[in-house]
């Protein structure tokens, strides 16, 4: 057998070729929610001047949504006491102004007219007197008496309150010809169907007395004042209707207040979504340069 010539001088002797490495593959993604940074990642993305001046942006956004959402949480408290108290006292020596003036029949009763005082001229009709049961003043529980007024002005009915009275025995009937009265008027109440006695009702409802006293009618009741109250008969006086908006907390600011605070929280959460973002996008560069970084030769 011959042997394989020698190599040329100061030539090294020829090595097998070795086969290149097939590039690592990179892990496959679980499967589910898409892969969380590490708490020290989070900070070195939160610590780069852009997220920093995102960070003092939101932060000042924040702020301002929780300082509208206090003032809507003190106006919901205190608004509608407030005006209340202030109506109440203007309205206290305030002469009353025809109800003809103020009101026209079937029109929509506006809050801002409830508890003015008003004075309407007409004449009782006792045959269409209703008593709705179940109301309290002072303390007890007894019946309103509501007694239709043809008013003298327009020919419409208004529904009067005449006052209280603990029984139906003892109601003192409704003063005869024309008169007049003194009183603060709201709207009407919504019509429940209960089962009660002839003569007996269960709201002050105009949509209901329509059907017995006829139209034209006024969408509202009057409550007459103590003074008026007197002249009706001698019942009890009722209190006067409450102005719109009293007496407790206003729901619409109250939910203006809730909304500030989702945004003041929304704005947080949004750069938090921005610096987990930074940190992925980072981590994914990081192993990128360090999959196609050159490698040493093995000697």
């Amino acid at each position: 057998m011959l042997d394989d010539p020698a190599p040329a001088d100061g030539a090294a002797p020829s090595a097998t070729p070795v086969p290149a490495a097939e590039p690592a593959s990179e892990p496959a993604p679980s499967a589910g929610r898409p892969p969380r940074p590490a708490p020290r990642e989070l900070l070195a993305a939160a610590g780069s001047p852009r997220m920093l001046g995102l960070l003092a942006l939101i932060v000042v956004a924040a702020l301002v949504c929780i300082r509208l959402g206090a003032w809507q949480i003190d106006r919901a408290f205190e608004r509608a006491d407030a005006a209340r108290d202030a109506a109440e006292a203007a309205l206290s020596d305030a002469p009353p102004r025809p109800l003809t003036d103020a009101l026209e029949p079937g029109a929509h009763v506006m809050g801002s007219l409830v508890g003015h005082p008003l004075a309407v001229t007409g004449t009782f009709d006792p045959a269409g007197q209703q008593l709705v049961p179940g109301r309290v003043v002072d303390g007890e529980t007894g019946y309103l008496v509501v007694t239709p007024l043809r008013v003298e002005a327009t020919g419409a009915w208004l529904a009067v309150v005449r006052g209280w009275s603990a029984g139906t025995d003892d109601v003192p009937p409704a003063p005869g010809g024309t008169v007049t009265v003194t009183g603060a008027v709201t709207a009407g109440e919504a019509f429940e169907n209960a089962a009660l006695p002839p003569g007996q009702v269960d709201s002050i409802s105009p949509a209901y007395f329509a059907g017995t006293w006829g139209l034209p009618i006024y969408n509202a009741y009057l409550v007459p004042n103590e003074a008026s109250t007197a002249g009706l008969g001698g019942l009890v006086a009722v209190p006067a209707p409450s102005l719109d908006g009293g007496g407790g907390v206003d729901i619409r600011n109250l939910a203006y207040a809730i909304e500030w605070y989702v945004f003041g929280a929304f704005a947080l959460l949004v750069w938090y979504r921005l610096v987990r973002d930074e940190a992925l996008a980072r981590r994914e560069d990081a192993e990128v340069d360090a999959a196609g970084a050159p490698r040493a030769d093995a000697r």
